[in-house]
C-alpha cells in the first residue's frame, strides 16, 4: 500500500511539473488569442503578484474582471483557480483537524474553476486553437489531478492525470515557448533523478518518463528565474528548496530572502527564509524572523499558523542555547513541542531534536530526571541506528 501512495504521488508530481507553467509566446491557429496580448499580461502579472503577496481578495478581484471581459477564454479562470491553489497552500500549517474544515470548501470551489477551465480549453481547441486549448486542458486535469491525489481520490485522480498526460504531449512539442517553458522542463529534469535517488522502488516508474537531467534542470529552472514572465516567482520558489536539499546554502539564502522582501505577506516565503537563516547560522536575523514569525501568529495574521509557530520557537530554542541563556531555550523547546502534539505526525525532524535538545539542557543543568525523560522520547521517535537514538542512549548510560 505504502508502494502505491508513493507511485501515485510520484505520478502526479510529476504531470504537474510537466505542466505547471504559463507561456507567453504561443503559435495558434487563432489569432485573436489573448495570450499574445502584452496588456492582459501585464494586467493577469499585478493580479498573480497580489495572489503570491496573499492579498487574494484584490487579485482575485482582478481575476474576476478578466474572467468578465474574457468569457471564452480558460486564461482567467485557470488564474482565479490559482489563487485558489495558493490559498489552500497558505493553510498547509494548520494543524490536522483544522486543516480538513478549510480545505473542504476551498477544495470544492477550486475543482469547480478547474472543470469551468477544461470546458473552456475544449471550446478553443475544437474551434482550432489547438496551442491554447491543449495547454490549458493539460494544466487544468494535471492541477486536478494533483489535488485529488493529495486528497486519496485515486481513481478520480487517475483519470485527470491521464488527461494531463494527453494534451501535454502537444504542448511540448511547441519548442517557441522560452523560457516559460524552461520552468516545467526544468523541474521534471531535476525531480525525475532526484526522485529515483531518494526512492529507489521508484525507478522502473521513471524509467517510463524522458530520462532527466539534474544540472540541465537547474540550470533552465535559473532561466526561467531570470527571464519568463509569468513563472519567475515559481522558479525562484523551487531554486530555493533544491539549492537547499543540495546544501547550496548561500544561493538558497539569497533566493529566499528576495522572494520574503518582494513578497512580505507571505508567510511560505517567511518560513522559507527564516530556515535558511537557520541553517547558514546567521542567528541573529533568524532570532529576529522568529520573533516576527510567533507575532504575526499570536495577532492571527493571515497565513501564519501552527507549523510556522513550531518552527519559530525550535529556532529560538536552539540560539538561546547557543547563547546558554538555559531557561528562555527550554521555554521556546517545549512552546514548540506544544504546537508539535497538533500534527499527527510525531517524528517531524524539529520535533524529535526539541526534545533531544531538552534532554541535553537539562543535563546541562544537572536535572538527570528531566534529561532522561527527553531522551526517552528521542529513542520512541527514532530508530536504533539513527544518530540522535544512539546520542540518546549514550546520555542515558551516563
Amino acid at each position: 500500500m505504502i508502494e502505491l501512495f508513493c507511485f501515485m504521488r510520484f505520478l502526479f508530481f510529476l504531470i504537474f511539473l510537466l505542466s505547471n507553467f504559463i507561456p507567453i509566446h504561443l503559435r495558434s491557429q487563432d489569432s485573436t488569442s489573448i495570450l499574445t496580448d502584452i496588456d492582459i499580461q501585464i494586467e493577469a502579472t499585478s493580479a498573480i503578484n497580489k495572489m503570491y503577496n496573499y492579498e487574494f481578495d484584490e487579485a482575485e478581484k482582478e481575476f474576476k474582471w478578466l474572467v468578465q471581459e474574457y468569457k471564452e477564454h480558460p486564461l482567467p479562470v485557470f488564474l482565479l483557480g490559482l489563487s485558489i491553489w495558493w490559498k489552500i497552500d497558505s493553510y498547509s500549517g494548520l494543524s490536522d483537524k483544522r486543516k480538513s474544515e478549510k480545505f473542504k470548501s476551498l477544495d470544492k470551489e477550486f475543482l469547480s474553476l478547474m472543470d469551468n477551465s477544461i470546458l473552456l480549453s475544449k471550446k478553443v481547441y475544437e474551434e482550432g486553437n489547438k496551442i491554447d486549448g491543449a495547454f490549458f486542458l493539460a494544466a487544468s486535469y494535471g492541477f486536478k489531478g494533483r489535488l485529488l491525489s493529495e486528497r486519496r481520490k485515486w481513481r478520480a485522480a487517475a483519470f485527470a492525470g491521464m488527461n494531463a498526460l494527453k494534451f501535454l504531449k502537444e504542448i511540448r512539442k511547441d519548442d517557441i515557448m522560452i523560457p516559460e517553458i524552461s520552468f516545467g522542463n526544468g523541474l521534471f529534469n531535476y525531480y525525475s533523478i532526484w526522485i529515483s535517488d531518494r526512492y529507489p522502488l521508484l525507478k522502473p516508474i521513471v524509467a517510463l518518463f524522458p530520462k532527466g537531467d539534474k544540472k540541465l534542470g537547474i540550470d533552465q529552472l535559473n532561466n526561467a528565474a531570470n527571464n519568463s514572465f509569468y513563472t519567475r516567482t515559481e522558479a525562484q520558489y523551487f531554486l530555493v528548496r533544491i539549492f537547499s536539499g543540495e546544501n547550496n546554502l548561500n544561493k538558497s539564502l539569497y533566493l529566499s530572502r528576495y522572494l520574503h522582501n518582494t513578497f512580505p505577506d507571505n508567510s511560505i516565503f517567511h518560513r522559507n527564509y527564516s530556515q535558511q537563516l537557520y541553517r547558514t547560522s546567521n542567528l541573529s536575523l533568524c532570532k529576529k524572523e522568529s520573533l516576527k514569525m510567533i507575532e504575526f501568529y499570536s495577532n492571527g495574521k493571515f497565513g501564519y499558523n501552527h507549523n510556522d509557530a513550531r518552527l519559530a520557537h525550535f529556532f529560538l530554542g536552539e540560539i538561546f542555547n547557543s547563547e546558554r541563556r538555559y531557561d528562555n531555550a527550554i521555554f521556546h523547546l517545549k512552546k514548540s513541542l506544544e504546537f508539535s502534539s497538533e500534527f499527527k505526525n510525531k517524528k517531524l525532524r524539529y520535533t524529535i531534536y526539541s526534545n533531544f535538545l531538552l534532554g541535553k539542557i537539562y543535563d546541562k543543568i544537572g536535572k538527570d530526571i528531566e534529561a532522561k525523560s527527553y531522551f526517552k522520547k528521542v529513542l520512541k521517535l527514532t530508530n536504533k541506528k539513527d544518530k540522535l537514538n544512539i546520542e540518546s542512549r549514550e546520555y542515558i548510560k551516563r
